[in-house]
């Protein structure tokens, strides 16, 4: 496909209004008896033993954070007597393939092979092992160390199942400098048998940690924040022939920040689809890089440095000021909002009238003589929703600055997106306990500034520091990029606020297929307002430069889904299903939620709860999660002791 456009197109992601539903109120609980639909058996030994992060480890919070949330259960295809089959790693790092049954919905677990990993010497940490099916007898894999295997699944005269190593070879990751060669642990991402006859090869995706030292330039005037040290990760494309003698490319290299969310590539082998919160899709990595003969000592880092620092002072006011004007969290009957005020701010400096449609806020501090555009002024402002001003109030705690309001809502179990009619962009507070800690970094912050004698008159709030450093980085817009084989960006999408909530279940069955030149991949689920809106991504593959490359388009919506996952302050694995009848979430070791979809003109949805725990004193950690039955909605949890079959219908 001719694609050789210097601007990518863009995508636009909108919200079908037809699938909306504006009247929906919430889910209702819907029993789910664990006797009858949840299976146990036991992992053969040596079963499944994974390695703790250090206290002392190096790892930046990402690379932390990727771990927690690795998925260890690997979905494979049908066998030859059309069961579906998922792949672990044991604690010997050898293969194990379980069989699932469709007709007795039970598991058979046969252990492949042994993936060895030598010259430990040269690593300084190791990557999970990961692994993608290839085909029904073939596997792509990687042992963590930096070493990449193909597989070959044979069947012995017993009726069992063994694996046979057939390639092996080193990943070498990008380097500054091209002389070295270095091979680092990787992580598949995605991986296709492309083409037919001699052209036919394997194609993947690899992510790794950068090897390179150099310095990212991502903007033209770079800020003090580009040249500090990030923790940056590598984008590979890669290529093996499946044929002897094999040998690895490496096609093209990109790189970001952040480990990408979704992961696609084309079933024809055109490109790829990523999703992340960064910016991936550079040509080569080199344009990301300041080359050697424009940085020659330290003096031309200060110059630029210096350079940032005189842009930060000439920016005007309403640049600097990127806080949050407040923070706020609701019940079912009321609204919360916290604003911070400058300590000594006296109660008869508050101006506060509540109506049932409007907010009047002002504060007329003698100490704020210059009109300070900070302090939250509010002249008959509409709200998001009816209140009853009776019964709302405000109180206000001096020493600190501390400003609270209590509406009470004159809908009860109404959910409020935003305070204000028209949206500020001011996410909620969830946890309530942030409430709490923001009151006593307050306290802890002022006592030292009323003691002082050179105490400021305001002090800058401490709220958009914490929503930044949020422990889940949550809150970031994703973008799609269509990726060619040259590592051009050719598409991308364009749209504010459209979180990532989740990806479908892997499912090698219909829905990767190529029908009128549009080939379509996995979905995606995106937060919009409070709902999950499911995204179909396709990919154009006919020679049109008129026609982009990469489409998205909403194709079912999970009400409220945003609002209530967001919630769930533990969750570790969620997944829609690519029918798009449920989503579930599994939180913590113990478990899971499952919200269901639902008619489109209906006020209500159906929530499940499935409880793992067996016993109360062995809680052994869920790590994995796959979908083995799409038809009857069975899903195949892994634990480090067993397999749970889940069945949700």
């Amino acid at each position: 496909m001719s694609q050789n456009l210097e601007i990518p197109y863009t995508v636009p992601l909108k919200p079908n209004r037809s699938l909306l539903n504006p009247k929906f109120e919430g889910y209702k609980l819907k029993l789910f008896d664990e006797n009858s639909r949840l299976r146990r058996f036991p992992l053969p030994s040596p079963g499944i033993s994974l390695p703790k992060i250090p206290p002392n480890s190096k790892l930046s919070y990402k690379e932390i954070q990727s771990r927690i949330y690795f998925n260890h259960l690997f979905l494979g295809y049908e066998s030859h007597i059309k069961n579906r089959t998922c792949f672990y790693f044991d604690q010997e790092c050898s293969i194990s393939m379980v069989e699932y049954d469709l007709k007795t919905n039970s598991v058979s677990i046969y252990r492949l092979v042994q993936i060895l990993h030598d010259n430990l010497d040269s690593i300084v940490y190791s990557e999970y092992p990961s692994l993608k099916a290839l085909s029904s007898t073939l596997l792509l894999v990687t042992n963590g160390y930096g070493t990449i295997f193909l597989v070959q699944i044979e069947k012995n005269e017993f009726n069992s199942y063994y694996g046979e190593i057939i390639y092996r070879t080193e990943f070498n990751a990008h380097v500054d400098d091209e002389s070295k060669k270095i091979h680092v642990p990787c992580v598949i991402l995605d991986a296709k048998v492309i083409g037919e006859g001699d052209s036919v090869h394997i194609l993947f995706l690899v992510y790794n940690t950068s090897q390179c030292s150099k310095i990212p330039i991502t903007t033209q005037n770079p800020s003090k924040d580009d040249l500090k040290n990030k923790t940056l990760f590598d984008v590979s494309l890669v290529r093996i022939p499946l044929k002897p003698p094999y040998g690895i490319q490496i096609i093209h290299v990109i790189r970001g920040t952040e480990i990408p969310k979704y992961c696609s590539i084309e079933q024809s082998g055109d490109g790829y689809v990523i999703g992340s919160n960064d910016i991936y899709g550079y040509k080569n990595v080199e344009e990301i890089f300041i080359k050697d003969d424009e940085i020659k000592n330290d003096d031309n880092i200060n110059i630029i440095q210096e350079t940032s620092e005189v842009q930060e002072v000439e920016k005007s006011d309403e640049d600097q000021v990127k806080e949050p004007p407040y923070i706020w969290t609701q019940t079912s009957t009321d609204v919360t909002i916290c604003f911070n005020l400058p300590p000594g701010t006296p109660k008869s400096a508050v101006h506060c009238n509540f109506s049932k449609t409007h907010l009047s806020l002002t504060i007329q501090h003698h100490e704020n003589k210059n009109n300070d555009k900070s302090l939250p002024c509010y002249v008959f402002t509409k709200l998001f929703d009816l209140i009853d001003p009776d019964a709302s109030l405000w109180t206000i705690e001096s020493k600190i600055g501390l400003l609270t309001l209590h509406l009470e809502k004159h809908h009860n179990n109404t959910r409020w997106s935003h305070i204000f009619q028209n949206d500020d962009g001011v996410f909620e507070t969830i946890d309530s306990n942030e409430f709490a800690e923001f009151r006593e970094r307050l306290e802890k912050y002022t006592t030292e500034l009323l003691d002082s004698p050179n105490r400021p008159d305001k002090f800058k709030s401490p709220i958009g520091h914490e929503m930044e450093e949020s422990i889940d980085y949550e809150g970031n817009t994703a973008t799609f990029y269509w990726i060619n084989l040259e590592g051009k960006t050719c598409a991308k999408t364009s749209a504010g606020g459209h979180e990532f909530i989740c990806k479908q279940f892997e499912y090698y069955g219909d829905d990767n297929f190529i029908n009128n030149n549009i080939s379509i991949m996995p979905s995606v689920c995106l937060k919009s307002d409070v709902d999950g809106i499911i995204y179909t991504i396709s990919h154009t593959t006919e020679s049109n430069d008129s026609l982009s490359p990469l489409t998205m388009t909403h194709t079912a919506t999970f009400n409220a889904l945003a609002f209530v996952q967001a919630s769930k302050r533990e969750k570790r694995y969620m997944y829609h299903d690519p029918s798009n009848r449920f989503v579930i979430i599994l939180e913590g070791n113990h478990h899971a939620f499952v919200y269901w979809d639902h008619d489109i003109h209906k006020e209500h949805g159906e929530q499940s709860v499935v409880d793992f725990v067996e016993d109360k004193f062995n809680r052994p950690d869920l790590i994995g999660i796959q979908m083995v039955d799409f038809k009857n909605a069975v899903i195949l949890v892994l634990t480090t002791d067993s397999l749970i079959i889940v069945n949700l219908i």
